[in-house]
C-alpha cells in the first residue's frame, strides 16, 4: 500500500492523496520530508483549475515524471527549474480540472508525484472554486498513518 498524505482546509474540506512512489519516488520522499507542514493555499492564475501552496524543500528535487498536461485529481510538485537553490520558487498544487500548466513564459513541466481518486474530485472542485471567489485560507498537510 502506497503512503497517503491529507491536505485539511480551514475552511472546510479534507483530500487524501496516494503517493506515486514508483513514477515519481525522488519528489515523493523529498514532500514527505516537508510534513507536516502549514501554510496558505492560493487559486492560480495562470493555469486555471489549479490551487497551490509555496513551499520550501529541505533537498534538491530532480525532474522526474514530468507533464504540462495535468488532471482532475494529479497533485504536482513545481519548481523554477532554471534557477538554483534558495532562488528558485516551488509550490505543490492540486488540479480540480484538466489543465495545461503554463505561465507568461509558457509551459511549466510538472513532476506528477500523487493523485487525489475521483471519490473526492466533487471536494477538490468545491475546495477550488471557494479559493478562487473568497480568497486564501490555510492548509494543512500530514502524512497519514499507514
Amino acid at each position: 500500500m502506497q503512503p497517503k498524505i491529507a491536505f485539511r482546509f480551514e475552511r472546510g474540506g479534507e483530500l487524501v492523496a496516494e503517493l506515486l512512489a514508483e513514477s515519481a519516488p525522488q519528489t515523493a520522499a523529498a514532500v514527505l520530508k516537508m510534513l507536516p507542514l502549514e501554510a496558505t493555499v492560493y487559486h492560480t492564475r495562470w493555469c486555471g483549475r489549479e490551487i497551490y501552496l509555496p513551499v520550501r524543500s529541505k533537498v534538491h528535487i530532480p525532474r522526474e515524471n514530468q507533464t504540462v498536461q495535468t488532471n482532475t485529481g494529479d497533485v504536482i510538485y513545481w519548481r523554477e527549474w532554471e534557477k538554483d537553490g534558495s532562488q528558485a520558487a516551488e509550490a505543490l498544487s492540486i488540479y480540480y480540472g484538466a489543465e495545461v500548466v503554463r505561465d507568461h513564459r509558457g509551459y511549466l513541466p510538472v513532476n506528477v508525484f500523487a493523485r487525489v481518486p475521483s471519490t473526492q474530485w466533487k471536494i477538490i472542485e468545491e475546495v477550488g472554486l471557494r479559493v478562487w471567489q473568497h480568497g486564501i485560507e490555510k492548509v494543512s498537510v500530514t502524512l497519514l498513518e499507514r
